[in-house]
């Protein structure tokens, strides 16, 4: 019988999602907490890839068990043998040709700023803290119009691992400020590695005044990663949600 969970957990706890030697991963935590409900080896296909130290609010997982299962119980079952900083949100019974990476029609990220002297203790961890509030809200929101669409994100990629072909096409950009805390949300179908949070430091760059829409606008027609500005902390981004058909 094939599963799917949505699955949350606090990035700065794991080396990322992936299966890794040597580190804790999400990936790993949750295959042994299945293999113990199993009595056998379960392998789970992620929706999405996560480094180190980004978090997840809706990361989805599909897996095959040999019984059949009670969506509830098993959300219980599961949750009782993970650690503190995942948790399993919900599962649901899938049809057998579900895969929770080939059947995402889209992928949506979320990053959270926080501006200003001070920042709540207990949000520190899950937001970039910039401790000045100097930003440029009309050139933010200049440079999340230009980002929807197809681009080359040559430049939005981590240089080591970007690939022939960095076209990609983002459904959606949003910006939100309330407050002292800046939102982004940003879908698309599929994401380069590091591509939400390189975004995110050259807005930071044009909201700053560093640099200018226009030089924001050139790199979305190709170029490399040493054209662009930095790459915004881990611990602002969240893996918010998945689309598909019928889950």
């Amino acid at each position: 019988m094939k599963y799917a969970l949505e699955i949350s957990y606090e990035g700065s706890y794991f080396s990322g999602w992936q299966l890794q030697p040597d580190s804790i991963t999400v990936q790993e935590v949750l295959e042994e907490a299945l293999t113990v409900l199993e009595g056998a080896p379960v392998k789970v296909s992620g929706a999405g890839r996560t480094d180190s130290g980004v978090h997840a609010r809706g990361q989805v997982a599909s897996f095959e068990l040999s019984k059949t299962w009670d969506p509830y119980r098993l959300t219980l079952a599961v949750n009782a043998n993970l650690p503190e900083h995942v948790s399993v949100m919900r599962a649901s019974a899938v049809p057998d040709d579900f895969d929770a990476r080939r059947s995402a029609l889209w992928r949506e990220y979320a990053y959270f700023v926080w501006h200003g002297p001070s920042c709540f203790p207990h949000v520190r961890d899950m937001v970039w803290w910039r401790k000045r509030d100097d930003w440029n809200i009309d050139a933010v929101d200049g440079c999340c119009r230009a980002l929807v669409g197809e681009h080359d994100f040559g430049a939005f990629c981590r240089l080591s691992e970007c690939p022939e072909n960095a076209v990609r096409t983002l459904f959606s950009v949003r910006h939100i400020r309330r407050g002292r805390l800046s939102i982004f949300r940003i879908r698309g179908r599929g994401f380069l590695t590091n591509m939400v949070r390189i975004i995110l430091g050259n807005i930071d760059a044009v909201a700053t005044g560093k640099k200018r829409l226009e030089w924001f606008e050139r790199l979305l027609l190709g170029g490399t990663r040493v054209d662009s500005a930095t790459t915004a902390p881990a611990s602002g981004l969240f893996f918010w949600r998945v689309g598909y058909d019928d889950f």
